[in-house]
């Protein structure tokens, strides 16, 4: 989820909730594998550096050439390349003292697929990234309207590097401002499924297995262990940004 963080005090978090009968549903959809992952890769002065990492999901596809929606702010790193990996792709890690999170092996970048961003909102935290991939992958449906206050969520996404976790929770509120003393301003609605740092562009589904929202961001402590609520851009924002985008 890169920078898009806020900090709270310590609140219950929902990480270990699973709704059954929605996990069924998704395993039975196919949808796990349009599900992506997103990795931004910086050269300087002979060096390599990889960003935070964050995730995006497919909605369109031609042939071996697939569009997926992200977080703008996980495709803004300046003068990088983009890398995306798959639910395919096996995420290698090695341990480094003092890190509390796994961390990737260096081969496992060289095996992702250059992407690149073809569009960023000017409305939202929203962009559009294409990648060639001759995997079978899938594409979510967007739903065609916002989902309501109580209704059931899943978030799918990779929260400090958990790769492609999913949670379960609610929408906890209506219409709201996010992010807007970050430079990412956003109407989301708050939700309570857990995300964490690598969780931004993920989706968010409903019962029907539509996708409803996009994750820019997260009410969390600085030390990334106590979550408060999560944030999802609805699905009417994401139908704006993809008619400016054609």
């Amino acid at each position: 989820m890169s920078s898009l963080l806020t900090a709270c005090s310590k609140s219950e978090d929902t990480r270990d909730t699973i709704y059954e009968d929605m996990k069924s549903s998704f395993e039975a959809s196919g949808l796990y594998s349009s599900n992506i992952g997103i990795f931004s890769r910086t050269e300087s002065d002979g060096s390599v550096s990889y960003g935070e990492g964050g995730n995006g999901v497919i909605i369109e596809r031609d042939g071996s050439q697939y569009y997926a929606l992200t977080a703008a702010h996980v495709v803004s790193v300046p003068d990088s390349q983009l890398l995306v990996y798959t639910v395919n792709t096996e995420m290698k890690t090695e341990e480094i003292p003092g890190v509390d999170m796994n961390v990737l092996a260096e081969e496992v970048y060289e095996t992702m697929i250059p992407a690149e961003t073809v569009f960023v909102s000017s409305k939202d935290d929203l962009a559009v990234i294409t990648f060639s991939c001759d995997e079978n992958l899938s594409v979510a449906e967007i739903a065609d309207t916002n989902p309501a206050k109580d209704d059931r969520i899943m978030c799918v996404g990779n929260p400090q590097n958990e790769w492609f976790r999913i949670t379960y929770g609610k929408v906890t509120s209506g219409i709201e401002k996010f992010g807007e003393s970050l430079g990412y301003p956003n109407n989301v609605m708050r939700h309570s499924a857990y995300i964490n740092i690598g969780s931004s562009g993920g989706g968010a589904f409903n019962e029907e297995m539509k996708l409803v929202g996009i994750t820019p961001g997260a009410s969390i402590s600085p030390d990334g262990k106590d979550f408060k609520f999560g944030v999802l851009i609805p699905a009417e924002e994401i139908s704006l940004c993809l008619e400016e985008w054609n």
